[in-house]
């Protein structure tokens, strides 16, 4: 009887180990290869973000308009404050009557009128964070100003009354220009984001904080 183990290939036949031919080897090293390249792109994409979001807060993400730690906190603090006030308001339905919804307009324009003055005693030591804070409550009450006239005409025009935001420059929406502040600053007044105060909304629901802007 011929032994089993000792039979010669046949001419022209592949090599075979344990049931796996050359091909799916090929296959499965493909398939290793290509999930540890995956594995590797995911390591270095979530350190880039934490290398950013160090850089943001330190040394290296300075900017000569940046606040020192102690204002900012003072800043942050008032946003939070206000976004607070406000959300306690009571709520105004997008179809609410006129009058409600003017006051409610007006209700929120005092709240980030205090959450202005709040910060107008500030008094960094350097000039340029100086002269960056102030033009950044100046756009603040600018946004307000609009605002106020909103509701203004709608009592006087009711639902013929339009919200105009001012401009920065040329067609530049306002708000654009003041959470550029907000990025100069790090992550440190997050909370003062126009997104998260809803300075731009007056109208219907209001959602504010991280949740509005994210």
């Amino acid at each position: 009887m011929p032994d089993r183990n000792n039979v010669a290939a046949e001419p022209g036949a592949t090599a075979r180990t344990n049931g796996i031919g050359p091909h799916t080897a090929s296959v499965d090293h493909k398939r290793v290869r290509r999930r540890k390249i995956i594995i590797a792109a995911s390591i270095l994409f979530v350190a880039a973000w934490v290398i950013a979001l160090i850089y943001s807060v330190t040394a290296g993400g300075r900017s000569p308009e940046r606040l020192n730690n102690e204002d900012a906190a003072v800043a942050e603090q008032a946003c939070k404050l206000a976004q607070t006030a406000m959300n306690a308001l009571p709520a105004v339905g997008l179809h609410a009557p006129i009058e409600a919804r003017s006051k409610r307009v007006s209700s929120e324009d005092a709240i980030l009128t205090t959450m202005i003055n709040q910060m107008r005693t500030l008094r960094p030591e350097s000039e340029a964070p100086k002269v960056a804070l102030n033009a950044w409550l100046d756009d603040w009450e600018k946004l307000v100003v609009a605002r106020q006239h909103y509701a203004s005409d709608l009592l006087t025009k009711g639902v013929n009354a339009r919200f105009v935001e001012p401009a920065a420059v040329g067609i530049q929406p306002i708000a654009d220009k003041m959470n550029d502040w907000i990025l100069e600053q790090g992550t440190r007044t997050d909370s003062c984001n126009t997104g998260r105060l809803q300075a731009e909304v007056v109208e219907g629901p209001r959602i504010y904080g991280k949740e509005s802007n994210s």
